[in-house]
């Protein structure tokens, strides 16, 4: 008996997975033994279903085996174990699968078991109206089988044996089978005919076809679950299998297999793995029928001696009597007993709804001008009252989970629910005013950092309005008054010692957790992307407001700056400084020129970079020639950035600092928002001018650069919605981002007004920034493109909008660079792209390096020529953003300090750093170099002094970062002259 009904289970399972991928001997088009042998293994494979749901309905209705909620049971515990699976072996799985187990009659995503469903609430009816003789039983089983097999019409929407319809009609035939007073020989004989017949059909459909129609069209017209020859072959079978018994056990195995053949998301999970195995196609299938199998005889054994499976049969129980005739009957007694649970439950019930209404208030408050979503494209936003509910459901339970673990907490501490309850909703409310409080002066959530801040607490208060802090106190002391009174008048049984150690611990891992979501191999890092959290570092408001403020500050927990490099100490830090000290000296011998008394530009083009560079890219012309002839007669080159369609402030960041983000770990996934908005000792280029100004013609809380600007030692940083305002503000066309044009406006404007010889300028430009498929400029096909990997008409359109918006930026840069010419006072300008747009459809494994080479020059205004200011550094074809201040001190031949000097030695010595495919440690990136031939090398093959270097630089940039800032109180960061004098 077991091996007939595991055999069953195995030719299910080996139908769901094999025939998905059609095997090349169904793909010919003439006849052959072969053909004819596949063609009757592939259509006794598919009875496997009818024949479980004419069983299903014999043991449901009539022996009582199973009933429909331990049926759902094992349909929810068996599909969410099967997407644990797949969450956790695909880079991603729909979160609305769950849903989809959880409910999987409303959402119609098992139509199987909702045809069971509606077969067990209607079967008393059928039975009485439909099916009381045994005639009537046969007469209806060869009408909805017998006239769809032979007039070849699908009538009653089986779709071959998929849909609710076909598992209700033979479900139903399964409930209602008449008692048969023949032997078990007899029925054997009978199955073994019906098999012959079976046989005999699926072997001349592919003759009959051939010579009807001249080919195999309809060949395979027999191979599906609902055609007439199956169902007698599986009713046969059935009766036979009556014969013998079933038990639980068995039963349960077979409702496995028709939940498996449904269950669309994870065959195609499997067939995904199975395409990448080496295996080969079939083997794989081959192995994984057995595996199947093993997986639903452990899951069944599990849940039928599980404790949910004897709460269901309680259920089940009660359900016996519930059926659609006695429907006003049974709808009466379903409300007593909803009310008794109601009841029983209530305390449950109001602590689970009071942290899901304070868990939709946290996300609502994050909103700005009554809408979230504040994204980067400008253009997008959403109602802030229905966001949260209608496209973040899932978010709303996790924080309220995380609210409810705040309860549990204190309940574990005190053993008091009262003041558990209560004294939770009041610290939570309390979170979500400060949350409102901070957005609506910084937007900006209440990050980690900020904890720090809670020692000077007096200074905090000040900022709150006093009737905020008035109301505090009133509600906290009639708090306390409420607590004592529902203590006292309404008693709530206490927890035992065990039940209060769970309280208390299992928020505090959860909490404790968080150090390690951001990690890679973290175990839930999968799962968490999948229900759609996303830490977005890059813009922390939209962090709180797609992720709520409590579960973006968990976020923030987890970084880890950067693996303390071998050989980190005091005495290293000081022998690295007296090497780099003595560089310096030999440097500055050379040098002629203060750099602090330069005016640099740094001018970070958004996206910027030649679609005519891209491998197998061509457009009709040159959208840039100004900025290529100018690339010709200065420094310049590309420079390999370490993001691909996006990234900005990264680039930024090495820019500015030197720190090339290769020696981070992967963590710390943007600098400004876990590093310099959280560290008061950040030393830049910025800090070697008296006057320093930051530009950005577009909103500027993203990436917290007001605060990072800050801490980087700005004096002012100028954006829309700042003091200092934006002067001209103009676009193009139908451009939404300021152009070029007045970014470079702004930017004279603050070269005018200072009156100081040294001035620094970090411009960063938006005309350029995604999205890319709109209508933004009229004259967008001049310089079309004509050659591109999967080219089609998005991608036509996208590339044609950004070479025309370049081509824009060519012709304002002529113009800036017209106007420094005319300036009196020494100005250079660093000119690069920060990333290539994210539009292209080349291979990053083949054109990986390609696609992260970007744009750049640096320019020397007549001026600052004068003072010999040089145009063609030595090494320049290929370089990191971390090199810039190291060659814009040697462009203005400007003197050095040892820091500047072990930039220098960084620059001209080692190859540029590359971040290729992301790594599996969490504390190491996987970097490599790139040489000025465009060789990729790995650490391993550079010479034994770069390795030195690149130590000595880890090491620095360690100490700086996350170390003991060793050289804060040295003169490493200080510009010498060559005599030693400041």
């Amino acid at each position: 008996m077991d091996l007939l009904i595991y055999g069953i289970i195995l030719l299910t399972a080996f139908s769901s997975l094999y025939w998905q991928h059609t095997p090349q001997i169904f793909l010919q088009e003439t006849i052959s033994k072969k053909y004819l042998i596949a063609n009757v293994i592939r259509g006794f494979s598919v009875t496997g279903i009818p024949i479980t749901l004419l069983l299903l309905g014999y043991f449901m209705t009539r022996t009582r085996k199973i009933g429909i909620f331990q049926a759902w049971g094992f349909l929810f515990i068996g599909t969410w174990c099967c997407l644990l699976v797949a969450c956790f072996s695909q880079d991603s799985t729909w979160i609305g699968h769950f849903y989809n187990a959880l409910l999987p009659v409303l959402r119609n995503t098992s139509p199987l078991f909702s045809g069971v469903l509606l077969a067990i609430l209607t079967n008393k009816v059928v039975a009485k109206h439909l099916m009381n003789e045994r005639y009537a039983y046969y007469l209806f089983f060869l009408f909805t089988f017998g006239v769809p097999t032979i007039f070849d019409k699908d009538i009653f929407n089986y779709s071959g044996g998929t849909t609710v319809l076909y598992a209700w009609m033979v479900f139903t035939l399964g409930a209602n089978l008449p008692d048969s007073g023949l032997s078990k020989k007899t029925w054997c004989l009978l199955t073994s005919a019906s098999a012959i017949v079976l046989a005999i059909m699926l072997a001349l459909m592919p003759l009959i076809s051939e010579g009807t129609h001249g080919d195999l069209s309809t060949a395979t017209r027999l191979t599906d679950a609902a055609n007439l020859f199956t169902m007698l072959f599986s009713f046969c079978l059935v009766h036979l299998l009556l014969n013998l018994k079933l038990n639980r056990v068995q039963l349960f195995s077979l409702l496995g297999s028709v939940l498996f053949s449904t269950s669309s998301f994870l065959i195609e999970a499997l067939n995904t793995a199975n395409e990448k195995s080496t295996w080969g196609i079939r083997y794989m299938e081959l192995f994984e029928t057995i595996l199947v199998f093993l997986v639903i005889w452990s899951v069944v054994h599990i849940y039928v001696k599980s404790k949910f499976f004897k709460k269901l049969s309680k259920l089940d129980k009660k359900l016996d009597s519930l059926y659609l005739a006695d429907l006003e009957k049974n709808i009466k007694l379903i409300l007593v007993h909803f009310k008794r649970a109601l009841s029983s439950h209530k305390l449950v019930l109001i602590v689970s709804g009071v942290m899901l209404v304070l868990a939709y208030i946290s996300m609502v408050i994050t909103n700005v001008g009554g809408r979230v979503a504040d994204t980067i494209e400008g253009d997008k936003s959403y109602n802030a009252l229905t966001y949260a509910i209608l496209q973040r459901p899932q978010i709303i339970v996790i924080n309220a989970l995380l609210f409810a673990g705040l309860y549990l907490f204190l309940r574990g501490l005190t053993n008091s629910f009262w003041f558990s309850f209560l004294v939770s909703d009041y610290l939570i409310i309390i979170w979500c005013v400060a949350t409102y409080l901070k957005i609506a002066s910084r937007r900006e959530p209440i990050l980690p950092s900020e904890v720090a801040m809670l020692g000077a607490y007096r200074n905090l208060l000040n900022m709150v309005p006093h009737w905020i802090l008035s109301l505090g106190v009133v509600v906290s002391i009639i708090l306390l008054c409420v607590i004592l009174l529902l203590s006292w008048k309404v008693k709530v049984k206490k927890l035992p010692l065990k039940t209060r150690m769970k309280c208390v611990m299992i928020p505090a891992v959860v909490v404790c957790s968080s150090f390690f979501w951001n990690h890679d191999d973290f175990i839930l890092k999968k799962p968490m992307k999948m229900l759609g959290i996303d830490p977005t570092f890059y813009n922390q408001l939209n962090g709180a407001q797609i992720n709520g403020p409590t579960l973006q500050f968990l976020n923030n927990l987890d970084v880890v700056i950067m693996k303390r490099p071998e050989g980190y100490s005091k005495t290293k830090v000081e022998a690295i400084i007296a090497k780099y000290s003595e560089l310096a000296n030999e440097i500055n011998k050379t040098r002629t020129n203060d750099l602090s008394k330069q005016t640099i530009i740094f001018n970070l083009s958004e996206s910027f970079s030649d679609p005519n560079h891209v491998k197998a890219t061509k457009l009709k012309g040159d959208p840039i020639p100004y900025i290529h002839q100018l690339m010709n007669e200065t420094t310049s080159g590309y420079m390999i950035s370490s993001g691909f369609g996006g990234g900005t402030a990264n680039i930024e960041y090495m820019t500015m600092t030197g720190l090339p983000l290769a020696n981070f770990s992967p963590t710390l996934s943007t600098p400004y928002t876990q590093l310099v908005s959280t560290h008061s000792y950040n030393p830049s280029i910025v800090n070697y001018f008296s006057n320093a100004v930051a530009i950005h013609p577009y909103v500027g809380n993203f990436y917290s650069r007001p605060k990072a600007y800050e801490n980087l030692g700005f004096n002012d940083f100028i954006y829309l919605g700042s003091k200092k305002k934006i002067k001209h503000q103009e676009k193009i066309q139908n451009n939404p981002y300021l152009s070029d044009k007045v970014a470079y406006a702004n930017t004279l404007d603050v070269i005018n007004e200072s009156k100081d010889n040294g001035q620094f300028i970090n411009l960063v430009t938006m005309q350029n920034h995604m999205p890319y498929n709109k209508a933004y400029y009229s004259d967008n096909t001049e310089f079309e493109v004509e050659e591109a990997v999967g080219l089609n008409d998005e991608i036509r359109e996208q590339i044609n909008n950004f070479a025309t918006g370049i081509h824009y930026t060519d012709r304002y840069v002529a113009e800036f660079i017209e106007q420094l010419e005319a300036i009196d006072k020494p100005i250079t300008l660093v000119f690069y792209g920060d990333h290539l747009p994210g539009m292209y459809a080349n291979d990053m494994i083949k054109d990986g390096l390609n696609l992260h080479e970007t744009d750049y020059f640096i320019y020397s205004n007549k001026a600052a020529r004068e003072q010999g200011a040089r145009t063609n550094l030595g090494k320049s074809r290929y370089i990191s953003p971390n090199d810039f201040p190291a060659m814009v001190a040697e462009a203005t031949n400007s003197k050095v300090s040892p820091y500047y000097a072990l930039l220098t030695n960084v620059y001209q010595s080692l190859p540029a750093f590359y971040i290729g495919s992301e790594s599996n440690n969490t504390s190491v990136r996987n970097v490599e170099y790139v040489t000025e031939d465009e060789k990729i090398v790995s650490e391993q093959n550079l010479t034994e002094d770069q390795k030195e270097l690149l130590s000595d630089l880890r090491i620095i940039q360690y100490d700086i970062t996350a170390g003991k800032n060793y050289v804060k109180d040295t003169d490493f960061m200080k510009i010498q002259s060559s005599d030693g004098n400041e």
